[in-house]
């Protein structure tokens, strides 16, 4: 019996296609059920989610130059007052090891709840941001992100240099919004260990060692927390808002997970 070209290949195909096919429903599937099955049920179980833009905005690049230093960004949506604000906004990258990026309390001291900062992105993965309001309204925004490697990405040379720096901080404002807020940035060194990476000096893998809270306040008040973990980069930097009235002090105290703590005051000018 003769099968013609156009009827073999049309066997092929589908051979082809029962060989693919399952893979590709199951990578679709477990990229979905990773969220829904583990993620949502461990940090918002039996909460409605609204997947929408008009609370927040998530600005992520498709593709990472460097999956270590993955810029992510919050844009708000919605001004921070006394009776309508962003009491919290959690970061997520889904298939990082240490899922959750950050919980960071937000204040109507902000003025404005943008956030960015820099993490890591081990393999292509969704990026998520849920804003919580005051209500208890919870609004959630994906990205897809590719990039590869950046929870074990290798440490500097010079991790003693690095672990000398270990607390030290720096703050400063960057400009000031027509409504009077100020945009400013923090960073703390900190090689943010994630217990993946290679120290390049002993060639050992070198114990999980990471920002785990910072508290910033301005005169007392707090302006932002954030209880972060390692997929949050080397060098934890944060740009955020507040509106500072008269002259005064911010104070950033950091903590880490091996016990570490440090406290440092900055004064700003109104």
């Amino acid at each position: 019996m003769r099968i013609s070209f156009v009827k073999l290949g049309q066997v092929m195909m589908l051979a082809m296609f029962a060989l693919v096919s399952p893979v590709s429903m199951a990578e679709e599937k477990s990229e979905v059920g990773l969220w829904e099955s583990f993620i949502k049920d461990k940090y918002f179980k039996g909460v409605e989610i609204i997947e929408d833009k008009t609370v927040i905005e998530l600005t992520t690049p498709y593709r990472a130059e460097d999956a270590a230093v993955t810029p992510v960004s919050i844009t708000a949506q919605i001004p921070q007052t006394k009776d309508v604000f962003i009491e919290k906004v959690y970061i997520f990258v889904d298939k990082n090891p240490q899922p959750l990026v950050g919980t960071f309390t937000m204040t109507p001291e902000m003025g404005k709840a943008d956030l960015a900062m820099r993490v890591r992105v081990n393999e292509y993965t969704n990026v998520r941001a849920v804003a919580v309001l005051n209500s208890g309204e919870h609004h959630m925004v994906t990205n897809f992100v590719k990039a590869q490697g950046g929870c074990s990405a290798p440490l500097g040379a010079d991790l003693a240099a690095a672990m000398a720096r270990v607390g030290k901080m720096k703050f400063r404002t960057i400009e000031k919004s027509e409504e009077g807020y100020n945009l400013s940035q923090y960073m703390v060194s900190h090689p943010n260990i994630t217990g993946m990476q290679l120290d390049q000096r002993t060639r050992l893998i070198a114990p999980a060692h990471y920002v785990k809270k910072i508290a910033i306040s301005y005169n007392g008040k707090p302006i932002l927390t954030a209880e972060v973990g390692f997929s949050v980069s080397a060098d934890p930097s944060f740009r955020f808002f507040f509106k500072p009235e008269d002259k005064g002090t911010v104070t950033a105290t950091v903590s880490d997970s091996k016990g570490g703590e440090w406290t440092e005051e900055f004064d700003v000018a109104g």
